[in-house]
C-alpha cells in the first residue's frame, strides 16, 4: 500500500504545477535514503557486488513488510567514489532531509577516517562497516553520531587474556614487549598489563628502543634469559617490523618462548611458522555463520551472493539502522535525528552471522564478539580458538 501511493504521488507530482512543490516533497519523503559508500575498490569488486546484492534484498524485505520503517520505505543511494584520499575528500556528500544516515564499507582506515573527519558533529548517522582501527572518540566519549561494527582495536589485549586464562596456570611466564616510543604501543601494553594483572598472572614488561641498533636481538636475548625451567609466552607490541625480528630471533636462539602478535594478522606474518594472532575478522568467512545469509538470499528471494562476509555486514547495518528507528512511536512522520542517534546508541540484538551483538552506549561499538585465534601454519592461518570478548572503551594511560 505505501509503495502506492508513493507511485500515485510522484505521478501527480509530475503532472502537477511547481506551485505545489510542497505536495512534491511530501511525495518523495515516503522513501528515506540512506547513502551508502562503496568498499575501496568499487562497487564491481566482489564485495561490492555483495553489498549490492545484499542492500537490494533489504531494500524489498523493507518494501514488501506490512509497516517499513517507521511507515517508510528505504532506498539505498550507492556512491561513486574511487579508493583514494583526495576523491573522498572531494566527494559531495549531500545531506537532504530524506537521507536518513550513511553507511561506509571502504574498508580503509584512511579512507573511513576522511568520512569520520568530515561528518563529526553532523545529526545524520556514520554507519562504518568495519572500524577497528579508527578513533571514533573524542574527550573520553564516542562522537554522537558515528558508530562501527567492529570493537576498537584494543580488544586484542582482551582476547588474549581471556585466552590465557583458558589455557594456562597463573605461572604461567608473560612477557610484554613495546616501545615507549610508539603511543599505541605503549597504551596498549600497559591495558594489557592491568588486564593480565587482574587476571592473576605477572606479566614482564620489556620496553625497546627502535633507534638502538640490535634492540630486537638484545630484548630477546633478555627475554630469553629468563626462561628458568620453563619458556613462556611473548606478546608483542612491536608493529610488523618488531615482531618479525622478534620472531626470527627466537628462532635463531632456538627458543621455546612463543610469540603472540598483538596487532591484525595478514599477508606479511605468513612465514612466521607459530606465530599466534587474536582478531574479529580473519576467519569469518569460515567461521561466522554467513553461509546461512548466503542461503537465505537465495532461498527468499533468488539473490546470489559470493562475498558472504560483506553481504552480512551490508545486513547488520541495515537490521542495527532499522531497530534504531523501530525504538521511536510508529508511525514516523518526520525524523528526529537527536532520537535516532540515541536510539542508535543503544540498539540490542542485532543477528551477524552465528553471533548477536549489543551495542555499547558508552563506545557505539558492539558490546562484545568473537575473537578468533590463529596460529600460523604452513603459510596459513589455522583456526584454534573461539574466544567471546568484550569490546574495551578508549582510553589515554600515562
Amino acid at each position: 500500500m505505501r509503495k502506492i501511493i508513493a507511485v500515485i504521488a510522484t505521478v501527480l507530482c509530475l503532472m502537477i504545477s511547481e506551485d505545489n512543490s510542497a505536495f512534491c516533497a511530501q511525495a518523495h519523503s515516503w522513501v528515506w535514503n540512506v547513502l551508502v559508500i562503496p568498499p575501496s575498490g568499487g562497487w564491481e569488486t566482489e564485495p561490492g557486488k555483495s553489498i549490492k546484492t545484499a542492500l537490494a534484498w533489504c531494500e524489498r524485505e523493507i518494501g514488501e513488510s506490512s509497516s517499513g520503517v517507521g511507515g517508510h520505505d528505504v532506498h539505498f543511494l550507492r556512491a561513486e567514489i574511487s579508493g583514494d584520499i583526495s576523491s573522498f575528500r572531494a566527494y559531495s556528500l549531500n545531506y537532504d532531509r530524506d537521507v536518513i544516515a550513511v553507511m561506509s564499507f571502504a574498508g580503509l582506515p584512511e579512507l573511513d577516517r576522511v568520512l569520520v573527519e568530515r561528518m563529526a558533529g553532523r545529526d545524520v548517522p556514520l554507519m562504518l562497516a568495519g572500524g577497528e582501527s579508527v578513533l571514533i572518540d573524542r574527550g573520553g566519549r564516542p562522537l554522537a553520531n558515528v558508530f562501527a561494527l567492529d570493537m576498537y582495536r584494543d580488544y586484542r589485549v582482551a582476547a588474549f587474556t581471556e585466552y590465557a586464562k583458558r589455557i594456562y596456570d597463573k605461572k604461567k611466564r608473560i612477557a610484554l614487549a613495546a616501545s615507549r616510543f610508539t603511543v599505541n604501543q605503549e597504551r596498549e601494553a600497559k591495558i594489557c598489563y592491568d588486564l593480565m594483572d587482574k587476571a592473576g598472572f605477572m606479566p614482564m614488561p620489556y620496553w625497546a628502543d627502535a633507534s638502538v641498533k640490535d634492540t630486537y636481538f638484545m630484548l630477546s636475548e633478555e627475554i630469553e634469559s629468563f626462561e628458568g625451567e620453563q619458556a613462556g609466552i611473548v606478546i608483542s607490541f612491536m608493529g610488523s617490523m618488531g615482531a618479525r625480528e622478534i620472531w626470527r630471533n627466537f628462532m635463531r636462539l632456538r627458543s621455546n618462548w612463543r610469540l603472540w602478535n598483538c596487532t591484525a594478522p595478514d599477508s606479511t606474518y605468513l612465514s612466521c611458522r607459530g606465530m599466534v594472532f587474536a582478531d574479529q575478522n580473519v576467519l569469518l568467512s569460515s567461521q561466522g555463520g554467513f553461509l546461512e545469509t548466503k542461503r537465505n538470499l537465495w532461498r527468499t528471494r533468488a539473490m546470489a551472493i559470493d562475498d558472504t562476509v560483506h553481504a552480512g555486514k551490508a545486513i547488520a547495518l541495515c537490521e542495527w539502522l532499522k531497530r534504531g528507528v523501530e525504538m521511536m512511536p510508529q508511525p514516523v512522520d518526520n525524523m528526529p535525528r537527536g532520537q535516532l542517534l540515541a536510539n542508535l546508541a543503544r540498539v540490542q540484538q542485532i543477528p551477524f552471522g552465528n553471533q548477536v551483538l549489543n551495542i555499547a552506549a558508552n563506545q557505539h561499538r558492539p558490546a562484545e564478539r568473537d575473537a578468533y585465534i590463529v596460529e600460523v601454519r604452513d603459510r596459513d592461518y589455522l583456526f584454534v580458538d573461539t574466544v567471546n570478548t568484550k569490546g574495551l572503551a578508549y582510553r589515554e594511560v600515562e
